[in-house]
């Protein structure tokens, strides 16, 4: 597990487009809210290992003044698993992957947009500024009662698709780490 700051893993398939975004676009948000240091990461289940990321994705953090450019796709290990409080996958297909191989990571890894959820479900007996391992605890809680991960939990996968299509995700993407980063800062 983390060091005590607590600790994310993002992972998608190709670690290109989806998991780096997520990764990067969320520690830009926790800098400029001035939130909790939180360790982040990403990795894919079949990477383009050392490629950067996705131009689409890359120019539209660079919009908001984030320079992404050094990053390069990395393999998922069992180590990066083990070491994270929380695993956020793109999707149920990754999430799957990830508990068939680690069991043990199980009750601590969801996709992102199921993480997301899982919160607001749990919205009640929570209060914005939370540490992750009482996030973690609040979705694994909620897990239950809100009903079991659906399509709607999964961020589609632009990579060579159209532009149209890299919007989409990463818009889908923007929207799920604003309500994230709504738990873990007070505002």
């Amino acid at each position: 597990m983390s060091d005590g700051r607590g600790s994310i893993l993002f992972v998608c398939t190709g670690n290109v487009c989806r998991s780096p975004y997520l990764e990067w676009g969320l520690r830009a948000s926790l800098a400029s809210a001035r939130g909790p240091v939180i360790r982040l990461t990403s990795a894919g289940v079949a990477p383009l290992l050392g490629h950067p990321m996705s131009s689409y994705l890359l120019e539209r953090l660079q919009t908001r003044g984030i320079d992404a450019s050094e990053f390069r796709a990395r393999a998922l290990t069992e180590g990066m698993v083990a070491r994270a409080d929380v695993v956020l996958t793109a999707s149920r297909e990754h999430r799957g992957l990830i508990v068939r191989q680690m069991p043990a990571a199980a009750t601590r890894t969801f996709t992102v947009l199921q993480f997301a959820r899982l919160l607001r479900a749990g919205r009640a007996s929570r209060s914005a500024g939370a540490d992750l391992p009482a996030l973690v605890t609040l979705a694994q809680q909620a897990r239950g009662p809100a009903g079991a991960s659906t399509e709607h939990d999964d961020i589609e996968d632009p990579w060579q698709h159209s532009r149209r299509v890299y919007a989409r995700s990463a818009a889908k993407m923007d929207e799920v780490l604003e309500e994230i980063l709504e738990h873990l800062v007070s505002r």
